[in-house]
């Protein structure tokens, strides 16, 4: 009778460690195929001991690594690209991140320049300066215009779409690019600019635009979509660097 009893308690715990088996495993089946932080979590409190808590806690900070990035894009400013490198600095996206808050910084510094040449224009309703203050020397006046038959690119004006880790990488963007806005930019040619940043070197990818007016209006288009765009402006690609053209 003792041994029946013995193999009757035997019985037991193993059905009860086969059906415990069984519920962990229809759980984990169920987050999975919910796939959100909230399934995850609900699993790791029914079953903190279980041998997929770490892939459930590694796919919790996946998928908040993923949100706080889609935030960060939707937003586009420096201060939400910075939130996410705060929250998550060895992110997925963290040195895309970074690399787009050099972006702003380029950016700001050339608003920074717009802003001074349009603080020292007169305002309407100000008094005329003399002739003598607003008279350029013809040479300047002639160095300003345009030459007949430039590309846009020589004109000086570029938008920057992002900087990459290495030129594949940027030339991949543009194919992206070129493929996701065939109206904006079917007649462009890009340009990848080899530079360095605090985040190690990377390759820009810019396209020449015919005047600041027409980058701006681009670049108002492109971010309605979360694309990156930023306003430049260089010398022509032989004076200033400013790296391969697409052929």
């Amino acid at each position: 009778m003792r041994n029946t009893g013995i193999c009757l308690v035997a019985i037991l715990l193993g059905t009860l460690a086969l059906a415990g088996c069984s519920r962990e495993s229809a759980d984990w089946k169920s987050a999975s195929a919910a796939d959100t932080a909230e399934a995850y979590q609900q699993f790791l409190q029914q079953h903190p001991r279980s041998a997929k808590a770490v892939q459930a806690q590694t796919r919790i900070q996946q998928i908040a690594d993923d949100r706080d990035w889609q935030a960060a894009a939707a937003a586009d400013t420096r201060d939400a690209y910075g939130q996410y490198v705060a929250r998550h600095g060895d992110g997925k996206w963290a040195q895309e991140a970074r690399i787009r808050i050099e972006n702003f910084a380029q950016s700001g510094a050339v608003a920074g320049s717009a802003a001074t040449a349009s603080a020292a224009a007169p305002s309407p309703g100000s008094p005329r300066p003399s002739a003598k203050l607003v008279t350029a020397p013809p040479a300047t006046i002639a160095a300003a215009k345009p030459a007949p038959g430039k590309s846009a690119a020589e004109h000086g004006h570029f938008v920057q779409l992002g900087a990459f880790h290495s030129k594949a990488r940027a030339e991949s963007e543009w194919k992206k690019l070129s493929a996701r806005y065939p109206a904006e930019f079917k007649s462009l040619t890009p340009y990848y600019v080899a530079a360095k940043s605090r985040s190690g070197p990377v390759y820009k990818l810019r396209v020449g635009i015919s005047s600041a007016t027409d980058a701006r209006g681009l670049c108002a288009k492109l971010k309605k979509h979360s694309q990156v765009c930023v306003p430049v402006t260089a010398a022509s690609p032989g004076a200033s660097g400013i790296g391969q053209r697409l052929t």
